[in-house]
C-alpha cells in the first residue's frame, strides 16, 4: 500500500513538472505576452515620438483641406449654384456675410475715402449706367437709361460677362429706366414714370418675354430707384421729386407687392427732405438710387445731384447721410451690396467713362 501511494505521488510530480516547462516554453515564444508587450509598447512609443517630431516641425500638415475649405467655402458649387432652390442658395451665401453680420452695419462702418476703396473704369456701353442689383449667387446687375439691356458685371475686375435684354421680338424695350432689383430667378425694371417691367433672368444674348405692370405713382412723383426688400416681398419705389407743388417739400418711398401685383395701401412712408439736408450741404436731396442692406435691413440711398448717401430705416428715420469724394464720383446712380458687405456705387459717365465704386466694410470702424 505504501509503495503505491509513493508510486502516485512521484507520478503526480513529473506530471505537474512537465506541465510548468510546456507553459515556459510558450510564454517564450509568444511576444504579446509579458516581456514582448513590453517590447511592443516601446516600438509604438517611438513611433509616437517620431510622429510628434514631425508635427512640430510642420504644423500645417493635415491642415491644407480646412485651410482651402475656409479660403473658399464655395469650391465646386460655382456651376450647381443656378439649380439650387432659393432656400438652398440663401443658406450657401449666408456664410459670406457671418463675420459682417455678427455686428450692427450702418452707414458709419464704411470709410467713403478713395484712397480705402477700388475703383473699375466700365466699358462704353455703360456709360449711361443707372440702377445696380445683386443676385442670389453674388452676380452684379446693372442697366442703361433707355434700353432694357441688362447687363452682367465681374464687380472685381470691372469686366461684363454677358447681357441679355427685355424684348418681344428683336430689339429691346425702349423706356426712361431708373433702377433694377431681382428675386430669385426674376429681373424687374421700373421707369421714371412708375411702370414696372418684370422679365427672366435671361443667358448671354438672349431675348426676354417680360410682363408690365402700371403703378400709377408717376402722376404725382418721379421714381429715381428700385429694391427688392425680402422681408416684406415687396418692392421699394424711391422718389426724387414731386411734379406738384405742395409735394415739393417730401420724399415718398412706395412699397409695391410681389405677390399682388400692386401698390400695399398706407404702406408707403413719407420723409421731410429736411431730414437728409441736416447732414450733408445744401437744401437739397434728390435720390437716383436706393438698396436694401443685407445685414441691417436699412435702407440706404444716394443722390447724383448732391453726391450724397444716406441710411434710412423701414419706417423712414434718417439715420445718417455723407457726402462722397467728389474726385471719384461724377453722378452717383445706383448702389448695390455684395454678400460680404461691400457698398458698390455706380456712376455715369457724363460724357466719359462710367465707374464702378466698391467700399469694404471697415474693422476700425
Amino acid at each position: 500500500m505504501r509503495q503505491n501511494r509513493g508510486n502516485k505521488l512521484l507520478l503526480g510530480f513529473l506530471v505537474f513538472s512537465l506541465l510548468i516547462l510546456f507553459v515556459s516554453m510558450i510564454y517564450r515564444q509568444d511576444p504579446s505576452t509579458g516581456l514582448g508587450q513590453e517590447k511592443v509598447a516601446k516600438e509604438n512609443l517611438s513611433t509616437d515620438l517620431r510622429e510628434e517630431k514631425v508635427s512640430k516641425e510642420n504644423p500645417s500638415a493635415g491642415l491644407s483641406e480646412e485651410k482651402v475649405s475656409k479660403e473658399n467655402p464655395s469650391a465646386g458649387l460655382g456651376k450647381n449654384l443656378l439649380s439650387m432652390d432659393p432656400d438652398t442658395m440663401i443658406d450657401h451665401f449666408l456664410r459670406d456675410t457671418k463675420a459682417v453680420s455678427q455686428r450692427k452695419i450702418s452707414l458709419e462702418n464704411y470709410d467713403l475715402k478713395a484712397e480705402t476703396a477700388t475703383h473699375w473704369k466700365l466699358p462704353g456701353r455703360l456709360e449711361e449706367i443707372s440702377g445696380l442689383a445683386m443676385t442670389l449667387d453674388n452676380h452684379l446687375m446693372a442697366h442703361n437709361d433707355e434700353k432694357a439691356v441688362i447687363h452682367e458685371i465681374d464687380y472685381q475686375n470691372g469686366v461684363i460677362i454677358k447681357a441679355f435684354q427685355l424684348a418681344d421680338m428683336k430689339n429691346p424695350v425702349n423706356d426712361d429706366f431708373e433702377g433694377i432689383a431681382t428675386v430669385n430667378d426674376q429681373v424687374y425694371l421700373v421707369t421714371s414714370s412708375g411702370r414696372i417691367y418684370e422679365g427672366s433672368r435671361g443667358a448671354a444674348g438672349a431675348s426676354v418675354l417680360y410682363n408690365i405692370y402700371a403703378t400709377g405713382i408717376g402722376r404725382d412723383y418721379e421714381i429715381e430707384g428700385l429694391a427688392y426688400d425680402a422681408s416684406q416681398r415687396v418692392l421699394l419705389l424711391m422718389c426724387k421729386g414731386a411734379r406738384r407743388a405742395d409735394l415739393k417739400a417730401q420724399l415718398v418711398l412706395y412699397r409695391w407687392s410681389l405677390d399682388k401685383k400692386q401698390l400695399i395701401e398706407d404702406a408707403h412712408i413719407v420723409i421731410p427732405v429736411i431730414e437728409f439736408t441736416r447732414h450733408i450741404k445744401g437744401k437739397e436731396f434728390q435720390p437716383s438710387g436706393i438698396e436694401r442692406h443685407p445685414v441691417s435691413g436699412n435702407y440706404f440711398v444716394v443722390a447724383a445731384r448732391q453726391k450724397a448717401i444716406a441710411e434710412i430705416t423701414p419706417r423712414g428715420q434718417v439715420v445718417a447721410a455723407r457726402e462722397f469724394p467728389t474726385q471719384w464720383h461724377r453722378q452717383p446712380e445706383g448702389i448695390t451690396f455684395a454678400a460680404d458687405g461691400t457698398l458698390i456705387i455706380a456712376d455715369e459717365g457724363s460724357g466719359k467713362k462710367a465707374r464702378l465704386t466698391l467700399y469694404p466694410v471697415s474693422e476700425n470702424r
